[in-house]
């Protein structure tokens, strides 16, 4: 009997059997043509989840005009031509017995003239601030809006062409659909705005078009945001008002998200918030309906998955970052392999590479979205590798060193692996990062490399080892400001201020408001202290991007116990004190029993230099943060391409 039986049961949407109760979300991915049409990388993508076990591969959001669309790099339903394309990624899922289903949607507010070449367009004048400073819309005329119920019938028609097998519409998120709904956007006072039944006029009459154009044999989904969490919009009171009218127009399944542009952590959720988040909301709006309910957010534990069926909170589960991270994850589930699922860890770096039009990576998984391009092919030659540091990047290059058939030894000076990831732990909300070095250490021994634990390694060691190569992956650590008076002042580095546990920190200051500053600020003001965090620029987390840091800045922005100064710099030390200067003025600070620099981080090279100075020996190569210091993306895709060229 399968460990989750609940979400490995066929299910039922409209006239369809799924094959399991995992739908795989609608994630962007920026794999698509600037046209719209999809590309080799983009089936490959899906066709990796379909062999890896999915019931239902939603693809994205798929605009249905080009004034709709939201992203360069997005997937569209617009013109005929796209259909031959969206004919093979059906067929390439197909072979693995999973359905394939297409969203169609228009962005409205929530998209910018940089993209669409022409001004958004909306049901009332209401600037999304979130997106690109917050350009005002252009009020849709009421012939306008008809022509848009036309884009999505016949978008829908395409997809129906195409082979698609379900249709999803999306009404969630705060686009055009969601906009017409909420009365936080929508202003109007025709038929089209108002009281609660002339603002579901327009997505009625979407579905009621669409359902007409495709017939009764092919599922309709909708994609709701069930609690918009901002003031004055939709709640789930609304949703659960909503709900029984999306059924009588013809919807076959009510899939559950939350959240819009204004409130986008509860869209894409980040690892301070718990796993199956929005459960809730799908158990309020269950029981008012009849149809299947799908629920989103945070689904990374199959474990997770399988309590919310079970407990019949909903009929299917979304799930996006999971099936990101890794394509095998209903497989490895099935198969009771939980232990070798690369968990996605809600860091946020595939949705900050959306927002920068870059194609959607992942930070755990170097193959995603590289399906193709990261195929393991075997080494021309196998010969023995030396990887020193069991950093993130010196796992994952002896994880794909090892797959392509070298010997690989791993050397890490401390007891366990896993490097500066180790750190997250002490970080409140971020301790699922630290899991990450669980994962990969495991998928390194599990591809046939050696690690070897508590061994400082040197000249002599390395070589007496007789590697071909040596991969150097030994990391950073935080170095010392050049300020006056510092040898007079309580300076502690930042790496033992996290690794120390309980309090006793009355009053500390912290140098450097960057990922790691952010970091230890945190972890000092969970412990009761008072924390005075000092940043030269004008932005906290910066090397993280804006998303992967929302919500540990806001969490430390409001502890009441913390202070930030952007735009300052530290003057000078002492004792118990320190000058800041701030816009020309200073500002002393005093009674302090603690000050820790976080900048600079200091490459640990020097083993890397001596290896390359010995006459005949190995070629050596360093990757990560002894090259120089980034973050844990960089380190660990760096060591990817580095095994995959060896």
């Amino acid at each position: 009997m399968s460990t989750f039986p609940h979400l490995f049961a066929p299910g039922r949407i409209g006239r369809l059997t799924v094959r399991n109760r995992i739908l795989m979300a609608p994630m962007e991915k920026n794999l698509a043509l600037p046209t719209g049409a999809v590309t080799q990388r983009y089936i490959d993508y899906c066709e990796a989840r379909a062999a890896g076990g999915a019931g239902l591969i939603m693809l994205e959001s798929m605009y249905v005009h080009p004034a709709g669309m939201g992203h360069r790099y997005q997937l569209g339903l617009h013109d005929d031509e796209l259909v031959p394309g969206y004919r093979r990624l059906v067929d390439a899922c197909h072979r693995h017995g999973a359905l394939v289903g297409a969203e169609i949607y228009f962005a409205g507010r929530e998209t910018s003239s940089p993209v669409t070449l022409t001004q958004p367009v909306a049901p009332s004048a209401v600037p999304c601030t979130a997106v690109a400073g917050g350009e005002m819309p252009r009020i849709l005329t009421i012939p306008e809006i008809r022509d848009l119920v036309d884009a999505f019938a016949a978008a829908a028609v395409r997809a129906v062409a195409s082979g698609f097998n379900v249709i999803e519409i999306h009404g969630a998120h705060g686009y055009l659909i969601g906009q017409f709904l909420s009365p936080f956007s929508n202003r109007r006072d025709d038929e089209y705005g108002g009281d609660f039944a002339r603002r579901l006029r327009f997505p009625l009459e979407v579905i009621r078009a669409v359902r007409a154009a495709v017939g009764t044999d092919i599922p309709l989904l909708y994609r709701l945001s069930a609690d918009e969490h901002v003031e004055g919009g939709l709640t789930l009171a609304d949703a659960c008002r909503i709900a029984p009218h999306l059924e009588a127009a013809g919807i076959d399944l009510i899939d559950v998200s939350a959240g819009i542009y204004e409130s986008a952590p509860w869209i894409v959720q980040p690892m301070e918030m718990p796993q199956g988040c929005l459960a809730a909301l799908a158990a309020a709006i269950r029981p008012t309906v009849k149809i299947p309910v799908s629920v989103a957010g945070r689904i990374s534990d199959p474990q997770v998955a399988e309590s919310i069926l079970a407990a019949g909170t909903a009929d299917f589960v979304t799930v996006g970052r999971a099936l990101h991270a890794d394509a095998e994850w209903p497989r490895k589930s099935r198969e009771g392999r939980a232990q070798e699922i690369c968990y996605c860890v809600a860091c946020l770096k595939c949705s900050d590479l959306l927002g920068q039009n870059e194609p959607v990576l992942c930070l755990a998984n170097t193959q995603t979205s590289r399906e193709r391009q990261y195929a393991i092919r075997p080494a021309a030659r196998r010969e023995s590798v030396v990887v020193i540091g069991a950093g993130p990047a010196g796992l994952e290059a002896a994880r794909v060193l090892a797959l392509r058939g070298h010997a690989v030894t791993v050397l890490e000076r401390e007891s366990e692996p896993g490097g500066q990831l180790l750190l997250n732990r002490h970080i409140p909300g971020r301790s699922d990062f630290a899991a990450l070095a669980e994962y990969l250490a495991g998928a390194a021994a599990r591809a046939g490399a050696s690690l070897r634990y508590g061994v400082d390694a040197d000249q002599d060691f390395v070589l007496g080892l007789h590697p071909h190569a040596v991969v150097v992956a030994t990391g950073a650590v935080p170095g010392i400001p050049c300020i006056p008076g510092m040898d007079d002042a309580p300076l502690v580095d930042a790496f033992s201020v996290l690794q120390k546990r309980g309090g006793g920190i009355r009053r500390a200051l912290v140098i450097g408001g960057g990922m790691l500053g952010v970091g230890v600020a945190l972890a000092l003001a969970e412990r009761g202290g008072e924390v005075i965090v000092v940043e030269p620029g004008n932005t906290l987390s910066s090397e993280l991007g804006m998303r992967p840091c929302w919500q540990t800045v806001a969490d430390l922005r409001a502890r009441k116990n913390v202070t930030i100064h952007l735009g300052t710099t530290v003057e000078a030390l002492g004792s118990d004190r320190a000058l800041l200067r701030k816009a020309g003025q200073e500002i002393a600070i005093r009674s302090l029993d603690l000050i820790v620099p976080a900048r600079p981080m200091v490459s640990q090279m020097s083993l890397a230099e001596i290896l390359k100075a010995v006459p005949g020996g190995p070629a050596v190569f360093d990757v990560g943060d002894c090259v120089v210091p980034r973050t844990a993306f960089e380190a660990i895709h760096d060591a990817a391409a580095l095994g995959h060229r060896l």
